[in-house]
């Protein structure tokens, strides 16, 4: 390899290296596109509708009637049974046959109508996060409801005013806006930190692959100075850039607006975030793909650690959550500060000078893990020559 060329020699070993792995192109050619893929279509769908429900009546009167006509309306909870008792309900509960139960006792009318406190019971699955927040939403949404309509025909019985009306009924007045995710969805709200951490974890695990197919083959044939390190370096960045940057182009381009997920900021700075993020991500996994002397093991390593990852990320889980170490820990990692940076921009609409601390990170991440990537690829051929 002439010295001259070495820049260019290597993007063409690299290129030729990695497209001559099936492994290593499944990981980082196409398995970000796969993961994105799937998971978009296991989130898409955004909230949970129909849920079923059954409903115990013992009340069986025409103030009843119309609530459990409510519920039955939805859109979030579907009444799939009329139970007669709570035995009946617990059963099939328990069996998965209906995901929510709702109570109403006996004396319910009498109580809603002669303005006394009346009681609905309801039982959900606390497991399932999703299903308890939709059912939880719709019957609370319709008993509410339900409740003020009477109290307005109580108002209008007395002869009140609207005015008047309207402040006993709601004393407080609320108006809802939901400002960044307009759908509530889990899909909005999850996909940006996954695609963010599905990057990184595809570039360290598919780099370590590289990395131990490249000493199989023999593929350090001499010393190096510090210089040509970094030009070998800088050259192989400079490939996995252009790949996941196309990956990216075709997740935010094509897959983002097919599931309807949210992209509000500006083009320009998600590709700012991008370059530093993939930079310092990339520049990580060359440092620690000198590690691994056995082609499963990155698995072993780094597939496990994907969930501790996206909680360490401070989205999924708040970051006042964790102990001070821990957190300072998880800054550690690129993705904890791209995550962050990219729900401000991508989501809510920020610009750079709003995640300006995010990007000094990121940064400082990409200087340091380059850095030290430069020193283990002359480390690496120096090794190799002593070995010979």
């Amino acid at each position: 390899m002439k010295r001259a060329n070495i820049f260019i020699s290597t993007i063409k070993d690299e290129l030729h290296l990695l497209f001559g792995d099936a492994g290593a192109v499944l990981i980082l050619v196409f398995a970000i596109l796969i993961y994105t893929v799937v998971y978009s279509v296991a989130y898409g769908k955004e909230v949970v509708r129909d849920v079923v429900i059954g409903v115990v009546d013992e009340d069986n009167t025409a103030s009843s009637r119309r609530l459990v006509d409510g519920l039955r309306s939805g859109p979030n909870t579907k009444v799939g049974y009329s139970l007669v008792s709570t035995a009946d309900a617990e059963s099939m509960f328990y069996d998965r046959d209906i995901y929510g139960v709702v109570y109403i006792p006996s004396g319910y009318e009498r109580d809603l109508l002669s303005g006394n406190q009346a009681d609905v019971g309801i039982v959900l699955d606390g497991s399932h996060l999703l299903i308890y927040r939709q059912v939880l939403q719709q019957a609370a949404a319709d008993i509410l409801t339900y409740g003020a309509n009477v109290e307005v025909e109580r108002l209008v019985a007395r002869g009140l005013d609207a005015a008047t009306i309207l402040g006993a009924v709601q004393p407080v007045a609320y108006d809802g806006n939901v400002m960044y995710n307009t759908s509530l969805g889990y899909g909005s709200f999850v996909m940006p930190s996954i695609l963010v951490v599905i990057v990184q974890q595809t570039l360290l695990i598919g780099l370590a692959l590289m990395a131990v197919r490249r000493r199989a083959m023999g593929l350090y044939p001499e010393v190096i100075t510090l210089w040509t390190s970094v030009k070998i370096t800088a050259a192989k960045i400079l490939v996995y850039m252009m790949i996941y940057a196309i990956n990216l182009i075709i997740i935010l381009g094509v897959v983002w607006p097919i599931f309807g997920f949210p992209y509000a900021g500006a083009t320009l700075d998600i590709v700012s975030l991008m370059t530093a993020y993939l930079v310092a991500v990339i520049s990580l996994g060359l440092a620690l793909s000198h590690l691994f002397k056995r082609r499963e093991s990155p698995f072993l390593l780094l597939l496990w650690s994907s969930v501790p990852i996206l909680l360490l990320a401070g989205l999924s889980l708040p970051k006042e959550a964790f102990p001070e170490w821990l957190y300072l820990i998880g800054e550690l990692l690129p993705s904890s500060s791209a995550v962050r940076g990219y729900v401000a921009i991508g989501t809510m609409g920020a610009s750079l000078s709003d995640i300006s601390s995010e990007m000094y990170i990121l940064i400082a991440l990409a200087l340091f893990y380059l850095l030290v990537a430069v020193v283990a690829e002359k480390h690496s051929r120096v090794c190799k020559n002593f070995d010979k």
